[in-house]
């Protein structure tokens, strides 16, 4: 599944317009919301634009998206013909698809910003399981969710720690936000509070990309790793397999036998998962990190000793 986030404009008979775009959008999109709409003075002679923003969840590869979404101007009434004219009855525009940007200039407009503002108090009322008030929710606190999430996509992991911290103070932070807050946690080799976290987040995560699942499980196992808790770090490398492919597929069946040899000793199975890890590590070199590189040397050393054994 991929968070999209879309503008909604019309300068032709803007209230009528906006309200059958809720309603052919909520016929397609189950679950997604909308900003409210403002009105702004369009170019001379093109009259008054209205202006949304809605955001929805989907498994629609974005060229379907934009395909669909190009359909669904034509339902409400938008042609050629008109725009060359400077009419437009329906226009809708991907702004967000995962975490890529389009129509990078839409971003800088001012409405566009007025509607983004709007929309992250939105967010903090549905993806933080917020009070009754939570539309009413201060700036400061749409500020902080917004520099949380940066924080975390730039690395900043003590900073992102300390933002995500804050804000549970007053709110819940959504599956999403809570394993990003496990990770952070991770990343600064706090592995008790990154368990924690992602122990309650993962349960949650199951509609998001197998990649996504897989980083925020295999931190998880990696955390109880290093906390020698092995017998629990098992469990979730094998529930990280399923989800990985070539050298993240070593990675994790690198780890794992490491976690059956600290726990049973040389074993049959640890001879297994050791070869297997070696097999998906040769199958992948081209794309090998200089580590995965020393890792599949390190098996094909482990192997050679647990054979002799």
């Amino acid at each position: 599944m991929e968070k999209v986030l879309i503008s909604i404009g019309s300068n032709m008979e803007g209230r009528r317009q906006m309200a059958l775009a809720r309603h052919l959008l909520s016929r397609c999109f189950i679950g997604i919301r909308f900003t409210r709409t403002l009105t702004s003075p369009a170019c001379p002679g093109e009259g008054i634009y209205s202006n949304m923003l809605a955001e929805f969840d989907t498994d629609m590869e974005r060229e379907k998206l934009v395909q669909k979404l190009k359909h669904l101007e034509q339902q409400m009434g938008d042609t050629a013909e008109l725009r060359r004219e400077g009419k437009v009855m329906m226009d809708i525009d991907i702004l967000r698809y995962g975490d890529e940007k389009h129509h990078l200039a839409d971003w800088e407009r001012p409405y566009i910003k007025r509607l983004l503002r709007y929309a992250m108090k939105m967010v903090l009322a549905l993806l933080l399981a917020l009070p009754a008030t939570a539309y009413g929710a201060g700036t400061a606190d749409v500020d902080l969710l917004g520099r949380a999430i940066e924080y975390y996509q730039g690395g900043k992991y003590h900073e992102s720690i300390l933002a995500f911290e804050q804000l549970r103070k007053d709110y819940k932070l959504n599956p999403r936000f809570m394993a990003y807050l496990g990770m952070s946690y991770y990343k600064e080799m706090q592995y008790e509070e990154a368990v924690e976290y992602l122990r309650q987040s993962l349960p949650e995560l199951k509609a998001y990309s197998p990649h996504e699942q897989a980083v925020y499980t295999y931190s998880c196992a990696e955390s109880l790793f290093h906390l020698e808790r092995y017998a629990e770090a098992i469990k979730y490398y094998e529930q990280a397999l399923p989800l990985v492919t070539g050298n993240d597929r070593g990675d994790v069946l690198f780890h794992n036998a490491f976690a059956h040899y600290l726990t049973q000793g040389d074993t049959d199975e640890v001879v297994k998962l050791f070869s297997e890890a070696l097999e998906a590590y040769k199958s992948a070199t081209a794309t090998a990190t200089p580590l995965q590189v020393a890792r599949l040397r390190q098996t094909e050393t482990m192997l050679r000793g647990l054979k002799k054994g």
